[in-house]
């Protein structure tokens, strides 16, 4: 139960009989109350704070953890360790925000849920066209191929295009 819900049958059981516009403006504040905790909620949990219940009629509020790139962590989010390009993807099961954070996924290796550190992992993109080429173009740069018409990178990059007919 809410505070403005206790509020309001205090209010009822001290005041059973009022004024119909004193009962209407009473009402009016107690929802006022309410839409401005909703939207302090919402706006905290967009800059990374979780509420989570510690007991039946409290809770507290932890930041989530963040990845690599100081991305926020949520429940149901796919992650990919940070160290191996291509590593096999894991959903986060549950989030902690103890020392620098970890989240909990299933383990493959382990046969349970394992802890991981937030900061080692980041979240899984999938590849899009724009993303192969650019980092193709970083490769060729970084490479020095430029003057060489960049043959390797292409034939390696080759392979992760595909490319579809347009409709004429």
């Amino acid at each position: 139960m809410s505070i403005t819900d206790e509020l309001r049958k205090w209010w009822v059981r001290k005041f059973p009989v009022m004024d119909k516009e004193l009962h209407k403006d009473f009402t009016a504040i107690a929802d006022r109350i309410d839409a401005e905790h909703e939207s302090a909620c919402g706006e905290a949990y967009g800059n990374g704070v979780m509420s989570v219940p510690i007991a039946m009629d409290e809770s507290a509020w932890v930041e989530l953890p963040k990845d690599a790139d100081g991305e926020y962590i949520h429940v149901g989010d796919v992650m990919e360790w940070v160290r191996y390009e291509g590593s096999d993807q894991t959903i986060v099961r549950k989030v902690s925000g103890v020392g620098d954070g970890v989240f909990f996924a299933w383990s493959d290796e382990q046969g349970r849920y394992a802890q991981y550190e937030a900061h080692a992992y980041r979240h899984h993109r999938a590849p899009t066209v724009e993303g192969v080429l650019t980092e193709m173009v970083a490769k060729v740069i970084e490479r020095g191929e430029l003057t060489n018409g960049a043959a390797q990178t292409i034939a390696e990059y080759a392979g992760k295009l595909r490319l579809a007919k347009e409709d004429a």
